[in-house]
């Protein structure tokens, strides 16, 4: 199955599609809607017994918003709803693919790999 990787050029992400690169929106802007530059997810006991895990006590795993977005990458479905956002279209002060994206990120993240 084919991944689609991301790419940062002067502080922009784009997002690789089959017919070449699309913009995303400003990495400052996309951190700004998924809420700074760290992400903090939390997990009950339960979820925090997998060995691989490693979370605090308090059962958080941070991580670097950028850094992660920057080694992802993504399937075609994913690829597929960003790309069918218009860029140009605004969602207050981001582009809606911006928005699009961040929320797209926060649910995935969350989800906590349960999609």
């Amino acid at each position: 199955m084919k991944r689609y990787e991301t790419d940062v050029r002067d502080g922009v992400l784009f997002l690789e599609t089959d017919d070449g690169w699309i913009e995303i929106g400003s990495l400052d802007g996309i951190c700004e809607l998924i809420g700074g530059e760290t992400y903090v997810l939390e997990y009950d006991e339960q979820q925090r017994s997998v060995s691989w895990l490693d979370t605090d006590a308090e059962g958080k795993l941070s991580f670097d918003v950028r850094e992660t977005l920057r080694e992802m990458s993504y399937d075609k479905e994913f690829v597929a709803n960003i790309e069918s956002v218009d860029a140009d279209t605004m969602d207050g002060e981001y582009s809606m693919r911006a928005s699009v994206f961040a929320d797209l990120m926060i649910a995935i993240w969350e989800s906590k790999g349960d999609l």
